[in-house]
């Protein structure tokens, strides 16, 4: 069993992941491990091999993997011997001939991680693959909703949530929709022209709307993204307009948004560009709430998919 990708995965699948992440969250809201999960990885060994920068995915499943007795083991690009032109197909054949359990991956190849999974005979976690999905983190974006609207069914239906930023090239936006969607919720999507996908392309069935202000006109969360400048090439986006346009300062948050609007970003967040410090460190913000849900969810996950 993997995690790659949550397009196909069904309503019922996303909620036992989100269902079973509630036992590591405790009454106080913070992050737990019961005694009948803590040997839950005991003698497995996993890999996060990790191939673009990470803090909070990178951190939270080795937190994780340890917290359920696990044995993590990091490798990066610069330390592993893809720098000296070896694939990381052979870089994960090579981890299974020392007797690793399951494999956590983020590379910037969004169709590395299906090859991966069809070519070796080991679970394989998605942490991000380039432009296509970032599974967990919609995930831990859905378990937050779900507290926020106390919704312990988990079903989001009558809700609305606005993604605003660079949506084309985020992961989590496509995760997000898909997880959403399918949770009951509808969901809109808005940006600069340039930073949102063809409304025909697979993934992005979802609601546009042409300013910041139509997008948060009945919203009851709204996701920001950051620019991805990593992906984009050229000056395709000026940072000031953007701020203008489409970040969210605490005059929007007073005259554009509903009374009960929450606040969310995947990280890492770029003070004074998507959000103000003011408005991050806000009363409506659920950005640490998130970090805090991310281990259990991946808690939640490396138990189901790797757990005895």
């Amino acid at each position: 069993m993997s995690l790659i990708g949550l397009q196909n995965d069904s309503k019922d699948d996303l909620l036992d992941y989100l269902d079973l992440a509630e036992d590591f969250i405790d009454d106080e809201g913070e992050v737990c491990t019961p005694e009948r999960y803590r040997d839950a990885l005991s003698g497995r060994s996993v890999g996060h091999l990790f191939f673009e920068p990470s803090t909070r995915t990178r951190v939270s499943f080795e937190y994780a993997t340890d917290r359920l007795g696990g044995y993590s083991l990091f490798l990066s690009e610069k330390d592993s011997s893809v720098k000296k032109g070896e694939t990381v197909l052979d870089t994960c054949r090579n981890l299974i001939a020392m007797g690793f359990d399951g494999l956590v991956i983020r590379h910037n190849d969004r169709h590395l991680p299906y090859t991966i999974a069809d070519r070796i005979d080991l679970p394989i976690i998605n942490a991000g693959n380039g432009t296509g999905e970032h599974p967990t983190q919609a995930l831990l974006d859905a378990m937050t909703l779900r507290r926020a609207f106390d919704r312990p069914s988990g079903d989001l239906s009558g809700k609305r949530v606005a993604i605003i930023g660079d949506i084309v090239h985020s992961r989590v936006a496509r995760s997000d929709v898909y997880a959403l969607q399918k949770l009951g919720a509808d969901v809109v999507l808005a940006g600069p022209s340039m930073l949102l996908p063809n409304q025909d392309e697979e993934g992005w069935e979802a609601e546009r709307a042409e300013s910041r202000r139509e997008a948060l006109e009945g919203a009851d969360a709204v996701i920001m993204l950051r620019i991805q400048n990593e992906r984009i090439h050229g000056d395709v986006i000026d940072t000031n307009s953007f701020i203008r346009d489409w970040g969210i300062n605490q005059y929007v948050v007073e005259e554009e948004m509903e009374p009960h609007t929450v606040i969310l970003h995947p990280g890492p967040v770029i003070r004074g560009v998507e959000l103000t410090g003011e408005v991050a460190d806000g009363p409506r913000s659920l950005i640490f709430d998130q970090v805090t849900i991310g281990v259990a969810i991946r808690q939640a996950v490396l138990y189901r998919i790797l757990g005895r």
